[in-house]
């Protein structure tokens, strides 16, 4: 991937000291810079900067390396994304210079088909009455329009599509990159008289994009689909513009929308990002994780904000978030909030956010004893000691509760997970379990970390295909749950079901990091053994000619996988 003119560009373009200075401060200490290190914490600056050999060094953590290498461990980028980056800060088009690897040409297409696309969509909005007067009305100015990218798609079916094709674009490509569906009535634009907000990878490359209706028409939402280029339960939308804010500020806010979003960066909370349309995911944190490890919720005061955070702060604490919860007033969210009371209101309810304590403690409806027990539970997944230790003390502290009968609790309820996963795992007891169970366990257990990876393991194995009854009637529940919420799907599932599930959130047994890959072999193998059991009962008949069919569909299904 790597191509040494580039390589050879960028460091004659850019100075260490310059492109350093940019995220730390230096001072020039003799022929070099100093200054405090960004990989580990120290109060005497051991960070050097060399700028006649273009290096640097830290004498205290032993790190060093070029200018490509402080990008990408400051940045946690990989080689060819640190290359990007500074390319864009050099002034350097790419477009020259070639990258080994197909798929890397294909996603190099697809950014020049969505970068494009954007084009039209910002020229479009400028020139609709219409879509202004709503942007103005919902109280955006016109630098935060500009600086967020906004744009407007047009109500006719497919002029996007045909601007793209007559740029030169294929069909395919367009699809492919989510600006484009296609039915019965053939190629179409994805996003027709909606605002668009552009969603950006953390580099800032745009990527997707979120459209609103302007009037009450339903889906109020709609987001581009997943694509090479872009995974909406990994994504998290602004992150490229709060990043920077949310390293100074030390944590980050997570609020609920795209609006929500935009207002708080208008009013100088520009620390704050957002899921898209999903709640939050392991593939969220692990691209927050890289900024910082302390966020805020903020959510709606009514029972869903509150049903919103007791979800998302088992999956922080399993991650190792520290969070606080605010819950404005009811009606409210931040975009209305802030509009009505401005930034000095809602800055000292940030202050006052509730820890993961207070905040069970004070909003739950149920008794003393049903609410100890539900903070025993969330603190329980905690993974980080030293913060599990302070919640134990905490929750002992402000409910009157003896930690001693607090540890006892959580030793209980570690022992009955343990039974439970032991039981999932037990050897099965009859042939039709024998040769599936693994597979469809973690196929099951990555739709429940991943909720919007569902649909694409549908539509490569049918419901019908799991041998197993249990994780079949979770992966009913689970697509109904898309609906009506996922405590109400947990709710209405059995206890063996209920087991099933707790089990695999708490132990996904898979890498999270690698999730598609996870997926891919294990509907591999499902169609594998389909095969060998169809196999197996062509050859006791001895129909050669179904053989041979199943030999051919069988590599078909396998290539077609993705």
């Amino acid at each position: 991937m790597k191509d040494e003119r580039l390589l050879e560009e960028l460091r004659a373009r850019l100075d260490i000291v310059d492109v350093i200075s940019d995220y730390i401060e230096l001072k020039r200490a003799g022929q070099n810079y100093k200054g405090l290190c960004p990989f580990h914490s120290e109060k005497t600056p051991s960070f050097m900067v060399n700028p006649g050999k273009q290096r640097f060094h830290c004498f205290g953590c032993n790190v060093g390396g070029d200018i490509i290498h402080f990008v990408m461990k400051y940045e946690n980028l990989s080689f060819l994304e640190s290359l990007k980056l500074l390319a864009r800060k050099a002034g350097i088009s790419l477009k020259e210079y070639t990258f080994r690897g197909a798929d890397e040409k294909v996603k190099e297409k697809l950014l020049e088909i969505v970068r494009e696309a954007s084009k039209v969509l910002s020229a479009n909005l400028r020139k609709s009455k219409s879509a202004s007067v709503y942007l103005k009305a919902r109280g955006l100015t016109e630098e935060t329009i500009g600086v967020f990218s906004l744009g407007y798609a047009l109500k006719e079916w497919c002029s996007l599509t045909d601007y793209l094709v007559h740029k030169g674009f294929s069909r395919p490509l367009i699809l492919q990159a989510g600006v484009a569906s296609s039915g019965d009535k053939g190629c179409y634009d994805t996003f027709r008289d909606r605002v668009l907000f552009p969603i950006c990878d953390i580099q800032g490359d745009i990527v997707a994009f979120g459209g609103r209706v302007m009037d009450d028409a339903q889906p109020k939402y709609l987001n581009s689909p997943d694509t090479p280029l872009f995974k909406k339960g990994e994504t998290l939308y602004a992150l490229n513009r709060a990043k920077d804010s949310i390293r100074k500020k030390g944590y980050a806010i997570i609020v609920e929308g795209y609006l929500d979003v935009m207002m708080s960066h208008q009013y100088g909370f520009d620390n704050t990002v957002a899921p898209l349309g999903t709640a939050l995911t392991p593939g969220h944190l692990q691209k927050l994780r890289r900024f910082t490890k302390k966020v805020v919720l903020v959510f709606d005061g009514d029972e869903a904000g509150k049903s919103a955070a007791r979800r998302a702060l088992p999956l922080l604490l399993e991650h190792g978030f520290g969070a606080k919860v605010l819950l404005l007033p009811e009606k409210h969210d931040p975009d209305s909030f802030l509009k009505k009371h401005g930034n000095i209101p809602y800055d000292r309810l940030l202050s006052e956010a509730r820890s993961v304590i207070d905040f069970i403690l004070e909003s739950s409806k149920k008794d003393q004893t049903e609410t100890v027990h539900e903070a025993i539970g969330i603190i329980f997944a905690a993974t980080d000691t030293i913060m599990k230790e302070g919640l134990i003390s905490e929750l002992a502290r402000k409910s009157d509760t003896s930690e001693a009968v607090i540890r006892e609790e959580m030793r209980n309820l570690s022992r009955k997970l343990k039974e439970k996963s032991r039981a999932l795992v037990a050897p099965p007891t009859s042939p039709g379990r024998a040769f599936c169970r693994d597979e469809e366990l973690l196929l099951l257990s990555a739709v429940i970390a991943f909720p919007e990876k569902l649909d694409s393991v549908l539509s490569n194995v049918s419901i019908e295909d799991f041998r197993d009854p249990a994780v079949r009637h979770v992966l009913r529940k689970l697509g109904e749950g898309a609906k009506e919420g996922f405590d109400a799907m947990l709710a209405s599932l059995g206890d063996e079901e209920k087991a099933l599930v707790v089990g695999l959130t708490v132990n996904p047994g898979f890498d999270l990091e690698n999730v598609d890959k996870n997926i891919e072999d294990c509907i591999k193998k499902k169609v594998m053994r389909k095969f060998e059991e169809m196999n197996r009962q062509a050859h006791a008949r001895g129909d050669r000619e179904a053989l041979n069919a199943l030999l051919l569909e069988k590599r078909r299904l396998i290539k077609e996988v993705r």
